[in-house]
């Protein structure tokens, strides 16, 4: 057994949780308009909550250091996590703190508007979480909403002998390349949406790819929605697509794409096989209400995973 296996964590999430609200609209609520809905259902997510969960739920030991509230959603969101079997025992209780949360509105499609309200409690400062936390674990995945107190996470997690793995979002990405570069640099394992294509490579996820391998990333996972996803590294490339569902909610999917393709990769599996596992676990949340709500379901993932669509696709071109 390697040093890195004696670890007690595979993965280690370094970011947030929050309550979602989920709330039934006719029609998704513009610029100076008005959606009336109905409250669906209260759940926990926030990215990092939701791609440790994932993790766990591909087989890896997982944990998650998060900041919360001294409030009853506090409460809930670690409790709800523990239940699951992740490791929620660095995690920051703020006294007198409120709980950050997001309001989902949903029309019957599944698709859905998320709008995040940050209160004084959201993650913990980097100051906060010790080089010997991020020893705990395999991979350190830091959430990549501020690029700065990520790239400080992901540099002190490598030197501590830790992988790395980081979530690209376009708002966090726009006008900052040599923040991101750094950050793939620091990076074992990227994922990014279309979106962040869009900002990154004029939309091409190819492109995309290319550009976060050059400046240093190892694997780059991008996705695409009801089109799969695509995994790339220097030296191959393969495309997934999950099977047919009937779509309720689209909210959490990436993450749980990410935990599961971080769980299943930091255990040793192939690529292609980390591919398939993020793609059938993505499959299954959209299939229910919430971004976890799949675990409570007990939903085995078996019959998934065999019906998804998994192509070997043309190496990555113009890596530098």
């Amino acid at each position: 057994m390697s040093a890195a296996d004696k670890r007690p964590l595979d993965v280690l999430a370094v970011g947030d949780a929050s309550v979602d609200y989920f709330v039934r609209v006719p029609h998704i609520a513009t610029a100076d308009g008005k959606a009336i809905g109905r409250l669906l259902s209260i759940q926990g997510g926030g990215m990092s909550a939701n791609l440790s969960a994932a993790a766990r739920f591909a087989g890896a030991r997982s944990g998650l250091v998060t900041a919360v509230g001294s409030d009853e959603p506090g409460r809930q969101a670690l409790d709800r996590l523990a239940a699951h079997g992740v490791d929620v025992s660095a995690s920051i209780t703020v006294a007198g703190g409120h709980t950050w949360f997001c309001v989902v509105q949903l029309d019957d499609t599944g698709e859905k508007s998320l709008v995040g309200a940050v209160t004084e409690v959201k993650i913990p400062a980097a100051a906060q979480v010790s080089d010997d936390l991020l020893r705990t674990a395999r991979v350190v995945a830091p959430l990549a909403d501020d690029l700065g107190w990520a790239l400080d996470l992901a540099t002190r997690a490598r030197a501590g002998g830790a992988a790395v793995a980081v979530d690209l979002e376009p708002g966090a990405v726009s006008g900052r390349w040599d923040e991101v570069g750094a950050l793939a640099r620091a990076s074992d394992l990227v994922f990014c949406n279309q979106g962040t294509a869009e900002v990154l490579a004029g939309g091409d996820p190819e492109r995309c790819a290319a550009l976060l391998i050059s400046a240093g990333a190892s694997v780059v996972v991008v996705t695409g929605g009801r089109n799969g996803a695509a995994c790339h590294s220097r030296d191959e490339s393969w495309l997934a697509r999950g099977p047919q569902v009937d779509v309720v909610d689209t909210t959490g999917a990436g993450d749980a794409l990410a935990g599961a393709f971080t769980g299943s990769w930091i255990l040793g599996r192939p690529l292609a096989d980390s591919l398939r596992a993020g793609v059938a676990t993505a499959s299954l949340c959209v299939s229910h209400l919430g971004s976890r709500a799949y675990l409570d379901a007990g939903t085995g993932i078996e019959a998934t995973l065999r019906n998804v669509t998994l192509d070997a696709a043309p190496r990555l071109q113009g890596i530098r």
